[in-house]
């Protein structure tokens, strides 16, 4: 589901019946309603949107008229760093897709002005979207799925379910605390070695914890890896000395864009946009293995890998 895998682990005595199908379900509403894929889901609300794009608003779903209105929030919130209108440019690269490759510049130069999140025009009362450029495009798969984990775990909560782990292809969420009634301990990836390998263990209860790497999604073109979170502003992968970024929030879709956000800004412009948000912590992992921590989590977080180490984050932003 949503290009992964989604795992619901419930911990509690009493499990209502069929809890997980009525979770999966809405999770699978949630993928047919804002999906980009036209292979797996050709009617989705989000790809009208786009195919009318210049020529009508189009009225929506309650799911899908807020997670847009979230993300043009969220898209000011990081000066358009994270911009759900970069669907022409998801497209050209198509990474994930069978149709993965490296644009030619006049490509790029021709997309790049078609992606504004100021120009998408929503009316609440109607509950419509507009696109006013033939060509434009929202993706939402950069919050879409914070989305859906958000929704999975009020699910289970309105089910009467107290502790549980969701983890939807490293979007984590925590229900509760674990039968012992200490906090879960969530563990991060190592950027070397990939799932199974962990570099430190994160404590965590009702809080969401999103990673964004570049070994995740990628393919390599001329001996060149290029993962698919783009730089808006060069149309090309972002490139910086960050190899994976950790936001952490109870809400989830804020840790999921904010996570996307501060790998593509890098490590000191990234640390200065989660610091801004008070309700989001942070973890920046270096490619010469430094990890950053934000003060907040500090006290909830244990390295467990000495190849790595902590660093100060006082010392990349001079204060």
């Amino acid at each position: 589901m949503l290009g992964t895998s989604a795992t619901i682990t419930i911990y509690d005595d009493r499990v209502p019946r069929g809890i997980m199908d009525r979770v999966f379900d809405r999770v699978v509403e949630i993928e047919s309603l804002m999906s980009s894929n036209a292979r797996n889901w050709p009617d989705s609300e989000v790809l009208a949107i786009n195919r009318a794009a210049g020529s009508s608003p189009v009225a929506v779903s309650p799911d899908t008229f807020e997670v847009i209105e979230r993300g043009i929030r969220y898209s000011a919130l990081t000066d358009g760093v994270f911009d759900i209108s970069v669907g022409p440019l998801v497209s050209l690269w198509g990474i994930g897709t069978p149709r993965e490759r490296v644009p030619t510049m006049e490509e790029i130069v021709a997309a790049k002005p078609l992606i504004d999140f100021s120009r998408i025009e929503i009316d609440p009362e109607h509950r419509t979207v507009f696109l006013p450029e033939e060509g434009m495009a929202i993706d939402v798969g950069g919050i879409a799925k914070g989305f859906a984990v958000q929704e999975a775990a009020k699910l289970l909560r309105s089910e009467g379910i107290s502790r549980a782990v969701l983890d939807f292809g490293g979007d984590v969420y925590t229900v509760g605390r674990r039968p012992d009634d200490n906090l879960w301990r969530i563990g991060l990836q190592s950027p070397d070695t990939g799932r199974g390998g962990i570099i430190a263990v994160i404590e965590s209860s009702n809080t969401s914890v999103v990673t964004s790497g570049a070994y995740e999604r990628f393919f390599v073109q001329d001996g060149v890896r290029y993962h698919h979170m783009i730089d808006i502003s060069t149309g090309f992968p972002a490139r910086s000395e960050v190899i994976s970024v950790t936001a952490i929030a109870e809400n989830a879709t804020l840790s999921d864009v904010l996570s996307t956000a501060g790998f593509i800004l890098g490590l000191r412009e990234g640390l200065e946009l989660l610091m801004r948000v008070p309700e989001v912590e942070g973890i920046f992992v270096t490619d010469d293995r430094r990890v950053f921590v934000t003060d907040g989590l500090i006290d909830r977080f244990r390295l467990t890998d000495p190849e790595f180490r902590l660093a100060s984050i006082e010392s990349v932003l001079g204060q």
